[in-house]
């Protein structure tokens, strides 16, 4: 009796999941509006937007519950589009969705370094006028700066409104990632990838602490690294066209160039992301920016989220910036640096002097290493591009002392890409992953699951395995 009933339910769950599929994309907007809906009435009484410190009375705060469930429901319909599953899988992928918006609202009251100190003052000058924003001192490129001018005309306190656009952002890269995955035929691990998307670096709420408008250029190299995946199927402009206008928002995003550009079309290719870059740069141009200052700015500016919240295991953040007695973790290995500044008698600790002599040497050291491996490279013959872009990088961001924390988000890019793409790549690709997730701490208490140094050694493990010093085993054959 008990297994008849058991066939019956199984039948029935199956007719009904047929049914559920065959009307999948109505099915997924009533969900998507469900979700959205709930979350909005949660904010209304209790939610992350329930109590927002500068949204200037309850008007401005229905107004901007409205525009928040406005960006999850279109979102959680782009994930109905992009996916070509079951309807159980696509409603999977909109409960994750609704999660990561959840877990991002959570810090949206919360004013950082980096808003106070780099986007706030240049608001304030858009405030003046468009001509007075685009001559303001940033290190903002200046597509950028248009970017935060046409973000931060809406009606209510300008922190919430680049923090909403940053979340919307952030949950683009992760449906393209999900739209790659499908597009690679990974199954039910387009669903594992979403969630950990949604545990990086420039997510776990660090897309609504930070308000960078850059995030904007992660979403456009996503779209040009998953056009660039599925190139079959697209037309050859749409991916350096993406990457052109990513590139002029960021100039971290040129860590990707060798993936973007190929050999045969390299100057069609590069043709169209030039025009692209100057065309985004024409509407500062016009509005005051001298037109070298324009230029400048797209290779200058980088995504300025601090270490703390980027997680960077770079040579450089093992370093200590204080003195032995502020950093009591670091004494015993520096009671044994003999005295630097002898011509004023400084007393034996470790100084800020001593820190830029150590900076230099290594500065030094990272140029050699890196030309070294640059030259290993560049003798590889048999390697797809992907597994060389991703050497030539990782290299770059271990061992370059200048090196931000906001290059590594694109690089977690690179890694995810390399997940689709090669299966040879995957292990230290995931390696890379784990170790930037775990050492990017937590905004409000700046707790890290893992030190710094062992993210870092996780990292370097992941280039020895690009470099084939350490073997990376069989993998599945590379698209590329």
């Amino acid at each position: 009796m008990m297994g008849k009933l058991l066939f019956h339910a199984g039948q029935t769950a199956e007719a009904a999941d047929r049914f559920l599929t065959k009307h999948r994309l109505a099915f997924s907007v009533l969900l998507a509006l469900a979700l959205s809906g709930a979350l909005a009435l949660y904010n209304v009484s209790s939610g992350p937007l329930s109590n927002l410190n500068d949204i200037g009375g309850w008007s401005n705060r229905a107004l901007f519950i409205v525009m928040s469930a406005f960006v999850h429901a279109s979102m959680l319909m782009l994930c109905a589009l992009l996916s070509r599953v079951r309807f159980s899988r696509t409603a999977l992928r909109q409960v994750i969705l609704t999660a990561g918006v959840y877990i991002m609202l959570l810090a949206i009251n919360q004013k950082t370094y980096i808003y106070v100190n780099v986007m706030q003052p240049l608001v304030r000058e858009m405030d003046a006028g468009f001509g007075t924003g685009m001559r303001a001192h940033s290190t903002l490129s200046a597509p950028a700066k248009l970017l935060v001018y046409a973000i931060t005309r809406g009606p209510v306190y300008d922190m919430y409104l680049l923090k909403l656009f940053a979340i919307g952002c952030y949950l683009l890269i992760a449906l393209l990632v999900v739209r790659a995955a499908d597009c690679a035929g990974l199954g039910v691990r387009a669903e594992v990838l979403l969630a950990l998307c949604m545990i990086l670096p420039q997510g776990f709420m660090n897309a609504a602490c930070s308000a960078l408008v850059e995030i904007a250029a992660l979403a456009l190299l996503g779209a040009a690294l998953m056009l660039r995946f599925d190139s079959g199927r697209i037309k050859t402009l749409a991916a350096p066209a993406c990457y052109g206008a990513a590139c002029a928002l960021c100039g971290a995003c040129l860590l990707a160039l060798p993936v973007m550009i190929d050999k045969k079309k390299w100057k069609h290719q590069a043709g169209v992301m030039a025009g692209v870059m100057i065309a985004l740069c024409m509407p500062a141009v016009l509005g005051g920016m001298p037109i070298g200052d324009a230029a400048g700015s797209l290779f200058g500016a980088v995504l300025g989220v601090p270490v703390y919240a980027g997680g960077a295991p770079g040579i450089a953040n093992l370093i200590p910036r204080a003195v032995v007695e502020e950093i009591a973790q670091y004494a015993p290995i520096l009671r044994h640096l003999p005295e630097i500044d002898t011509l004023t008698n400084a007393q034996e600790h470790y100084t800020q002097m001593h820190y830029e002599i150590v900076m230099r040497g290594f500065a030094w050291a990272g140029l050699a290493a890196y030309a070294g491996v640059w030259a290993l490279v560049c003798s590889w013959q048999e390697k797809p591009v992907l597994h060389r872009a991703l050497a030539l990088t990782l290299c770059a961001l271990i061992v370059c002392p200048g090196v931000t924390s906001g290059a590594w988000l694109a690089a977690d890019l690179l890694c995810l890409y390399a997940i689709l793409a090669d299966g040879k790549l995957r292990l230290p690709a995931c390696l890379v992953l784990f170790a930037t997730m775990t050492s990017c701490s937590y905004p409000m208490t700046e707790e890290v699951m893992l030190p710094m140094v062992y993210a870092f050694v996780l990292c370097l493990g992941a280039l020895l395995m690009l470099l084939d010093v350490i073997p990376m085993g069989r993998g599945e054959e590379s698209h590329d």
